[in-house]
């Protein structure tokens, strides 16, 4: 007794190149999320590299101590520290803001704001 195979049967070449090409689609757009995935989790790094910078910047004016504003590279990047003092109403202490950049481009990686101890730094001076 000889089985003949219904036509309905199993997939056609063309299902199955449709089945592919939407596979292939998807893979894509995968692809795609992830490599923007990656690339925000690459700049984060950097941000957060930039606040350490910027940390270290405040931490060195702190203690009266002078800083560079071209600190070794951290994270691959190399960073430049813009420095803007302001005085308070205390003459004693001074309004410290702080931008790392990006020392080849200049992009602003972060911005700090923080307070300094100047009568610390001019007894040390002293």
């Amino acid at each position: 007794m000889t089985q003949t195979r219904s036509p309905d049967a199993g997939f056609t070449l063309i299902e199955t190149l449709v089945a592919l090409v939407i596979l292939a689609m998807s893979a894509i757009s995968l692809l795609g999320a992830t490599e923007a995935h990656i690339g925000r989790i690459g700049a984060l790094e950097n941000r957060a590299a930039a606040q350490w910078v910027l940390e270290n910047y405040l931490a060195e004016l702190t203690l009266g101590l002078s800083p560079v504003t071209a600190p070794d590279a951290m994270n691959g990047v190399s960073f430049s520290v813009e420095v803007n003092n302001t005085p308070t109403q205390d003459p004693d202490l001074e309004q410290v803001d702080l931008v790392a950049r990006d020392a080849t481009d200049g992009r602003e990686y972060n911005h700090l704001i923080g307070f300094a101890d100047m009568a610390a730094k001019n007894r040390l001076s002293q």
